[in-house]
Order: structure tokens, then C-alpha cells, then sequence
């Protein structure tokens, strides 16, 4: 949950999932045993009196539909949520990063490089405090390729399985009625572009940077 302004009242924002592992015909994910997943309710609730208000963001989930007949007067509709607080609305990182790491393997369209699994994508590997970690998204604001204004967007970099080279990035958008569209840019593999890791090993390569980075690491003043 996220804390945002909202007419001079303080809101937690909420995003809540419907899951199941028994649909048919599909894969499950990781160790979570989940082969089915929606983001189909946003929570708004009031920091001060504690009010929750249930808004359902996919009314085509048949799951959010049930808890809709069971419980009559507990959801409302998307389009009910107020303008001031529909802008805070942001695409959820864990629902991206399922999708992400589900797309890795399925962007590939090819059957017999599919069935080989010769064109795997993974998430790159950064460093932190000395200690390398696998890369999470991350929200920014940046003007799209093609687009005529800065926006609002959650991004992950993507990189060839088990090498370090940025192979492609993937957002999804959070800002009005762009919310939840998610798309990819690929990057020609006939040349090299440097991952997240290969640009931090460069900074930490430059020696100016690394003089002022371990200046910055002792204790003291």
C-alpha cells in the first residue's frame, strides 16, 4: 500500500488480487502454485476513520464477479472512484513482475526456438553494497518513444538468459486511460547494449567516481 493526498485527506491505496491454481491448460508460476492471477480491485482506504472502499479494476473477472454476487454492496465500480484519486492509481509492481517473467519465455514466437527455449529473457542483476541482486521495476516518469508529453510509467530492463547485455526493456503505463497497457522494446541484436550491471561496473570504474564513492562510505563528518 501507497499513502496519497486526496482533497486534503490522507488515502492508502491498496491493490488487491484474485488467484486461483486450478484453471485449466495453464502454467503455474514459481512456488507460489498459482496458475491464475488478476489485479481486480483497488482499495482506497481513509487514514483517518479507517473507511475502506472497494473499486473493481477488471469487472471481466469471473472470480471479483462472484465476490460481486455475494457481496451486493461491498464493491463499486472503477468509474466511480474520484478524479483526484484515480490520478494516484498505479500499475502494481508484483502483478508486473509475474508478467514480466512469464513474458521472458513467451515473447518468443518462433515454435522450434520456443520449444528450445534459445531466445530466453531474464531480469538483469545489479549491485548493491557489494552484493550482487536480481533487479526489480521501478516507477519513473519519462517520455515514451512517439509520445508528445512525460508520463507515469513502471519499467524493467530485460536482459538474454544468463548474460548481462540489455536485450530489451518492458513498462506498463499508469496515467489515465493508458492505465495497465503494457508493451516492449526490443533491441537489435546485431549490436551491444549495456545492461544495468555493465553500466554500474563502468561508473565504479571511473576513477573520479570511485574516489568520491569511497570517500562517501567512511563514517564520521
Amino acid at each position: 500500500p501507497y499513502v496519497v493526498v486526496d482533497n486534503g485527506r490522507l488515502k492508502w491505496l491498496q491493490d488487491a488480487y484474485t488467484v486461483s491454481d486450478a484453471l485449466p491448460y495453464s502454467q503455474r508460476i514459481g512456488d507460489s502454485g498459482i496458475n491464475y492471477i488478476r489485479n481486480s480491485v483497488k482499495i482506497a482506504i481513509d487514514a483517518y476513520d479507517g473507511n475502506p472502499v472497494f473499486y473493481v479494476a477488471d469487472p471481466q473477472d469471473p472470480i471479483v464477479q462472484t465476490y460481486q454476487r455475494i457481496f451486493p454492496t461491498l464493491f463499486r465500480p472503477m468509474d466511480s472512484m474520484p478524479p483526484s484519486l484515480r490520478r494516484h492509481v498505479r500499475y502494481p509492481e508484483d502483478f508486473f513482475i509475474i508478467q514480466a517473467g512469464v513474458y521472458g519465455t513467451y515473447h518468443m514466437k518462433d515454435p522450434e526456438v520456443f520449444y528450445n527455449k534459445e531466445d530466453l529473457w531474464s531480469f538483469p542483476k545489479e549491485s548493491q553494497r557489494a552484493q550482487n541482486t536480481t533487479m526489480q521495476p521501478y516507477y519513473t516518469i519519462m517520455r515514451l518513444p512517439g509520445e508528445a508529453r512525460e508520463e507515469f510509467i513502471l519499467m524493467l530492463p530485460m536482459v538474454p538468459n544468463k548474460r548481462d547485455n540489455m536485450i530489451a526493456w518492458m513498462a506498463a503505463r499508469c496515467d489515465g486511460a493508458d492505465y495497465g497497457h503494457l508493451f516492449q522494446y526490443a533491441f537489435s541484436k546485431d549490436r551491444l547494449f549495456y545492461g544495468p550491471y555493465q553500466i554500474q561496473a563502468r561508473i565504479n570504474q571511473n576513477p573520479e567516481i570511485s574516489r568520491q564513492i569511497s570517500l562517501w562510505h567512511q563514517t564520521g563528518s
